[in-house]
């Protein structure tokens, strides 16, 4: 397949110096930072010297600094690479809201095609703070583009959260991605890239109920899950935050995700303590066993979903909880929502078109990226 020719503004690295965008260091000789930028066409002619940058906000370019887009800059100079696109850069973010996110859905296809370095570290040094990152919504559905990339993916660390390597054993579903070179196992970010590469959409959305996963407006999601952007979009409208929440999470719930699994350890009090206006949940009467609790999801009376939650202290770290759902649990969100039967007829039709939007591709016939971890110490280089 031909790729769609584009071009978008890029910065150019070669004669910046990195280590005047870290956070206390910019702007303190009372210069704005040098940042030359270039109209860059994709396809480009060398394309080892272009790289799109997948990254988690921690600042700007002009006040504030970011350790993230440096900890880029430095990766990207050491790889020979001259251009890298970043969001905050390539796209006009004074767009009005529609436009911006056409610009948004265009910039996402590089993510496809050039090479990408990523970069989610956090201040700090606990190396689950990159699971709440990484299950952002925008940020999750940049991973997932990630498994379309048959070339590079970068992963540019500063605090040992993406590069620690985990201490138990860690089997990815694409062996390819393990570093096989290494006694250590899996680094962390490859083992979440394995997660998100698994699992729909539902751990992030459990993530922005619970409140422990970020997303600046939540009728985003429409964006971000197309093939439910109607359903999303009237949701959205006509419920308040959690119900609205939880009803998306029980739509998107599918039983053919590997991974249905929430794995965020500041989950532990599970979404059930949570305030519904339309939802019930209540603990069943008889538990499956001594480590899961089983809750009863019950919307305007009716049975439509059940969530499995681990009980502490067997989640000493990560709480664990999924979600199943009930036969004509979307009917009786639709009935809910006030939408009839036509409009349940033609969302039932689009089924095929819904379950491609929420599992990635992962079919052994379609060549997995090389993925490494790289960290980068700026203090003491």
């Amino acid at each position: 397949m031909t790729e769609a020719p584009s071009e978008w503004l890029a910065l150019d690295v070669k004669d910046i110096d990195e280590k005047k965008l870290l956070p206390g260091v910019i702007g303190t000789d009372s210069m704005q930072p040098h940042l030359p930028t270039q109209i860059v066409k994709i396809p480009f002619e060398n394309p080892d010297q272009v790289a799109v940058v997948s990254w988690r906000w921690d600042g700007d370019l002009q006040t504030k600094g970011s350790r993230n887009i440096a900890s880029v800059i430095n990766v990207a100079k050491q790889r020979g690479i001259r251009y890298i696109f970043i969001d905050i850069i390539s796209i006009d973010q004074n767009l009005p809201a529609k436009d911006l996110i056409k610009q948004v859905a265009a910039f996402s296809a590089l993510y496809t095609n050039i090479t990408v370095i990523a970069a989610y570290d956090t201040e700090g040094d606990h190396v689950f703070d990159l699971t709440y990152t990484v299950f952002r919504p925008w940020i999750t559905n940049e991973m997932r583009l990630f498994r379309r990339n048959t070339g590079r993916i970068v992963y540019a660390g500063h605090s040992k959260q993406g590069s620690h390597c985990l201490h138990f054993d860690h089997e990815t579903m694409l062996p390819s991605m393990s570093n096989k070179n290494s006694t250590k196992g899996v680094s962390n970010f490859v083992s979440l890239l394995d997660t998100v590469w698994r699992a729909s959409f539902v751990i992030s959305i459990v993530g922005v109920l619970s409140g422990d996963v970020g997303i600046s407006f939540i009728s985003d999601f429409k964006y971000i899950i197309p093939a439910y952007s109607h359903i999303i979009s009237v949701a959205h409208n006509r419920l308040d935050r959690n119900d609205f929440l939880l009803t998306i999470a029980i739509l998107c719930c599918n039983v053919r995700a590997t991974y249905p699994l929430v794995i965020c350890r500041a989950f532990d009090r599970g979404i059930q303590t949570l305030h519904y206006s339309r939802y019930i949940i209540t603990e069943a009467r008889h538990e499956p066993n001594e480590s899961w609790a089983l809750y009863e999801i019950t919307l305007d009376g009716t049975l439509v979903a059940q969530w499995w939650h681990k009980r502490p202290p067997y989640s000493t770290y990560n709480s664990y909880g999924h979600l199943t759902t009930m036969l004509g649990h979307e009917r009786t969100i639709f009935a809910s929502l006030g939408l009839v039967d036509s409009d349940y007829e033609e969302f039932a039709a689009t089924e095929e078109a819904r379950l491609a939007c929420l599992l990635v591709d992962n079919r052994e016939e379609i060549p997995v990226p090389t993925v490494e971890t790289v960290e980068v110490d700026l203090l003491y280089e």
